[in-house]
């Protein structure tokens, strides 16, 4: 995948991430949704299912944005073992 790819990716999760974190749409939400099973807010069931969505957000963001390591260092390190 090219550079610019990778980095249009990283881009678009991070900005789709902070328009998500400011849930402005759910300021007043809370006194008309009654509590999920019973003993949560709908305000922290967000929070909480947005945590999950970071998570995995960040997992995506290393495997695109992590830099391959040079091919040469897998030979290195393999000879340097066997010299040793």
């Amino acid at each position: 995948m090219k550079f610019k790819t990778r980095f249009s990716l990283v881009i678009l999760i991070v900005v789709v991430m902070f328009a998500l974190h400011n849930s402005f749409w759910l300021w007043h939400l809370d006194d008309r949704v009654p509590l999920l099973f019973g003993f949560m807010p709908f305000a922290f069931s967000y929070y909480v299912g947005y945590a999950i969505l970071a998570l995995l957000a960040m997992k995506i963001i290393i495997t695109i944005a992590w830099p391959d390591p040079p091919a040469d260092l897998f030979e290195r390190g393999s000879e340097k073992e066997f010299r040793e």
